[in-house]
């Protein structure tokens, strides 16, 4: 019985690293709908653009559940270099970190900032751990030296989206 356990401990642990190693390398995916016409790409769910709140929105909806259903727009401020499993939304005096429902899919690692996109999912406030903060650090090509100098857990406005609308 104890072979057992110590082979299933193992496999435990090849398992979670295997997964660690997986979360954010390669490159982007491509859109799953193309609106050229407008300019947009559509990422994940093909999403209704009506209704979209700002970050101040965002915030009225977050106090009173806690955690909101919503569409919220703003600016690409950047996106996970490696594979493009996040971005960072600018608006209003908020940037918002957002990331994508289960890894369902991906946004180009280059060439977003500067454009204005529309998210769907929910908003919610998380509070981000050192390690955390390095990888998404690392991700983003920051220098070793500002990576070192990350010490404290952050709270930020977080989103996990299921569908992103992205404009030219």
């Amino acid at each position: 019985m104890m072979i057992s356990m110590t082979g299933d401990f193992r496999w435990a642990i090849f398992m979670a690293v295997s997964v660690m190693g997986w979360g954010c390398t390669g490159g982007g995916q491509a859109p799953v709908e193309q609106d050229p016409e407008a300019g947009r790409m559509y990422y994940g769910s093909v999403i209704d653009l009506d209704g979209a709140v700002d970050a101040q929105g965002l915030r009225s909806a977050l106090k009173t559940e806690g955690r909101a259903a919503v569409r919220f727009e703003g600016e690409i401020t950047g996106t996970c270099a490696k594979k493009g499993c996040w971005m960072d939304v600018a608006s209003g005096e908020d940037t918002v970190f957002v990331r994508f429902l289960d890894y369902g899919f991906f946004v180009p690692t280059e060439g977003a900032e500067g454009k204005r996109t529309v998210v769907e999912g929910e908003a919610f406030f998380d509070t981000l751990t050192v390690d955390m903060l390095r990888h998404y650090a690392e991700d983003a090509g920051e220098s070793e030296a500002y990576i070192a100098a990350i010490s404290e857990p952050e709270l930020q406005l977080a989103f996990t989206a299921t569908g992103v609308m992205i404009e030219d």
